[in-house]
């Protein structure tokens, strides 16, 4: 009985060591995530600085994500993202089912590039989009099954929008963007399907934003003087 007594404690002591281990690991478990597939989907250079989560409060901290634009364009990152902070239910942590209580992106800086017919944000989530369907960019569990992620708030505040049309260029402050169960309907969605709702609803904003900047600035008279020749309107 006692040496039962003492396997049972050693086999106890293994375990909570063994999810120290991997509780301590899961920041740079998301990181290296992040920096492995986000350029998969994107075909551009994605870097995330820093990631620090709790095991046991869901709560964490994401730092410094950088998304550059694909190829191609002027300029060279469409996204800033200095500080992300998300709270995650940390019963489904480990499981294939990730339940997100709330991201918040406070500040970040957005580029939008546009031609007539085409912007890098429209580049992006073409990019993204045709990355859905395919395996190398679906996480799995040490199962296989494929990880299914729910968000319940996804806010994004106070976003810098710089447009930049040509040699023409202006910012503009965002109106904040609120989105809210983002798969919870369908039992959770690929992070494939996850970046392609979310860059819709961006990039319809940063659209709608960046006409604001133009008109602002004067891009926008400056752009139909060329059309016209010149010619100020009527």
């Amino acid at each position: 009985m006692k040496k039962l007594l003492i396997i049972l404690g050693i086999i106890l002591a293994i375990a909570v060591v063994a999810f120290f281990v991997v509780a301590s690991s899961l920041g740079s478990i998301v990181k290296s995530g992040v920096n492995r597939v986000g350029p998969q989907l994107t075909q551009s250079r994605v870097e995330l600085k820093g990631a620090r989560i709790s095991p046991f409060s869901g709560q964490g901290t994401l730092t410094q994500l950088t998304i550059d634009n694909p190829s191609g364009w002027t300029s060279e990152r469409a996204f800033s993202l200095g500080r992300i902070s998300i709270d995650v239910d940390p019963r489904s942590l480990f499981g294939d089912h990730i339940v997100v209580r709330s991201v918040v992106i406070e500040q970040p800086e957005i580029v939008y590039e546009t031609r007539i017919t085409s912007s890098n944000l429209q580049d992006l989530l073409k990019n993204i989009q045709r990355a859905t369907g395919s395996n190398e960019t679906s996480p799995k569990t040490k199962d296989g099954k494929p990880v299914k992620i729910e968000i319940q708030s996804f806010r994004m505040l106070n976003a810098k929008i710089t447009a930049i049309a040509g040699n023409n260029q202006g910012s503009v402050v965002m109106p904040d963007l609120l989105l809210e169960n983002l798969g919870t309907r369908e039992g959770g969605l690929t992070p494939q399907q996850l970046a392609v709702a979310v860059m819709k609803s961006v990039t319809t904003q940063a659209a709608q934003a960046g006409a604001r900047a133009a008109i602002q600035s004067g891009a926008l008279e400056r752009g139909l003087e060329k059309i016209l020749g010149g010619k100020k309107k009527p």
